[in-house]
């Protein structure tokens, strides 16, 4: 599993710096934009799918996880907690653009953080898989992924105990 490419992150920055462009353009010249900020949550949603999509892929393609019982030394272990933590990055980066406390985006964006929140689910549910052997390699007692809407989007974790 590799983490997500350099050419993804480099989309979904510029896209999400595009639709923040844009809608700043639309608030200096529309005194209602209610509808087309529907049409850019939309366009954030499908891009929080394309970080799904291409996540899924990352993990079905490494045949270690098919089986579910991969075993992993300690360095791949950490390779492979890296390339989830990145996921994980990725896809709170674009949420977090949108929806988090500084965000310039304040048109009653609450609306639709139900659709971000359940691909956010469905990524989470993704990166689990690899945790497992990863959390076994390295000793951890458990792991977590979850969402802690909108400050850190998703979030992983490795427990440890002493």
């Amino acid at each position: 599993m590799n983490g997500p490419s350099e050419e993804l992150r480099t989309e979904v920055e510029r896209r999400i710096d595009s639709l923040e462009r844009e809608l700043a353009e639309a608030d200096q010249r529309l005194p209602d934009i209610s509808a087309w900020v529907r049409e850019i949550e939309e366009d954030v949603v499908r891009l929080v799918d394309r970080v799904l999509e291409e996540c899924r892929h990352d993990v079905e393609s490494d045949g270690r996880f098919a089986a579910g019982d991969a075993a992993l030394d300690r360095d791949d272990a950490m390779d492979l907690y890296a390339a989830v933590q990145a996921w994980a990055a990725l896809a709170s980066y674009v949420v977090a653009r949108v929806y988090g406390p500084r965000s310039p985006w304040h048109h009653g964006l609450a609306t639709a953080a139900k659709k971000a929140v359940a691909v956010l689910g469905s990524i989470g549910l993704v990166l689990a898989g690899p945790l497992r052997p990863v959390a076994a390699a390295l000793g951890a007692q458990s792991f977590t992924v979850g969402t802690q809407f909108p400050s850190a989007p998703l979030t992983v974790g490795l427990t440890f105990g002493s």
